[in-house]
């Protein structure tokens, strides 16, 4: 017989999978939630681990929030755009590779990952047989696309990959929402409009970068929150080359701007906020309070982005200025300690003149 307690947990560790979508806590047990002692194989102080899962009630308590914390948690809460509901999905593919990938909250994650040997054309016997088999792994990849996918509350879906598999995919799947009829295959067809063939080097994860930014993606997906990062982003790396006097990174570098009132747009990596040091996570929350106090637009980086990848090469402290700055190159030298610790490292670079 399975008994059903209430524990209180002092969480000590956090451990997110983001592709099969679980939170494991680990802590050690403070309070239950029952009168009187603990279950029979439980203590206080011991440890214990706990999954939380969709749909399971749990209550959360710290001794003190801060600003950006509670506001991320109403936005990943909310289920209006740009909450935790997924509003672009793309289908990244050669032949014979397929991932399904989702894209919401700024995060980015393989869902899932299809994969078939394809033989190769030759004779009408080899040339059927292919067929077939191409066939067969597009209607895998089209029922990983629905599994995982609400197609209806998406705004964009992307089909992307090297040569010409893209095309006859979205060919096929138009072929195939005809063929099946019923409610599946009207909730296809109304799909359809919105699906998006564009070129990608390749069909892993990384090409989601370079599929986010072309421009037909962009002004399709344009009020998206990931959109809005890769754009972002974008703008910060492109004056980083021609107008490096428009731009800081790293916090000494970004925190001098700040206080002149010259930060436009305030770039952050969610890890700075997950970080272990309290100082380096008050650092951060102090430099987002000061910048919208100035005007500054905010966005925060999922480290599971893959823009949020490239913004942690430089420190997860970055900001677009007003105007141009030119700041002491000394700072970047001796940048606060523990950016390697949480994985966060400035790259060096030579005095600017």
């Amino acid at each position: 017989e399975r008994l059903k307690i209430q524990l209180r947990i002092e969480v000590r560790r956090v451990d997110f999978d983001p592709e099969a979508g679980e939170l494991r806590l680990g802590g050690v047990i403070t309070a239950d939630g029952q009168v009187g002692a603990l279950a029979e194989g439980l203590r206080l102080g011991a440890a214990h681990t706990l999954q939380l899962e969709v749909s399971r009630p749990f209550s959360l308590s710290k001794e003190e929030w801060d600003t950006v914390a509670l506001e991320r948690l109403l936005e990943a809460s909310n289920d209006t755009p740009g909450g935790g509901r997924a509003e672009l999905a793309a289908v990244l593919l050669q032949p014979g590779l397929a991932n399904v990938c989702l894209i919401s909250h700024g995060m980015s994650v393989v869902k899932a990952r299809v994969e078939s040997h394809l033989p190769r054309r030759g004779n009408a016997a080899m040339a059927t047989a292919a067929a077939k088999a191409t066939d067969k792994w597009r209607a895998q990849v089209l029922a990983a696309l629905l599994q995982h996918t609400d197609l209806d509350a998406l705004k964009a879906l992307v089909v992307a990959g090297p040569g010409f598999a893209k095309d006859d995919f979205v060919r096929w799947a138009t072929e195939e929402a005809a063929r099946r009829g019923g409610e599946e295959g009207k909730k296809l067809a109304r799909s359809l409009p919105k699906w998006l063939a564009v070129h990608a080097s390749s069909a892993h994860k990384h090409a989601l970068r370079e599929v986010l930014a072309d421009p037909a993606i962009a002004a399709r997906v344009a009020d998206t929150k990931a959109a809005g990062e890769v754009a972002a982003l974008a703008e910060f790396l492109t004056l980083l080359t021609r107008d490096p006097d428009r731009v800081a990174y790293g916090y000494r570098h970004v925190l001098a701007a700040t206080e002149q009132g010259a930060v436009h747009r305030l770039l952050l990596s969610d890890n700075l906020f997950r970080a272990r040091s309290l100082l380096r996570r008050r650092q951060a929350v102090s430099l987002v309070e000061s910048a919208r106090a100035s005007g500054a637009a905010l966005h925060v980086f999922s480290s599971h982005h893959v823009s949020g990848a490239q913004l942690a090469s430089f420190s997860g402290f970055a900001a677009v200025l007003r105007y141009a700055l030119p700041l002491d190159p000394d700072d970047v030298e001796d940048e606060d300690e523990g950016e390697e610790e949480e994985g966060l490292s400035a790259p060096r670079t030579t005095p600017r003149r």
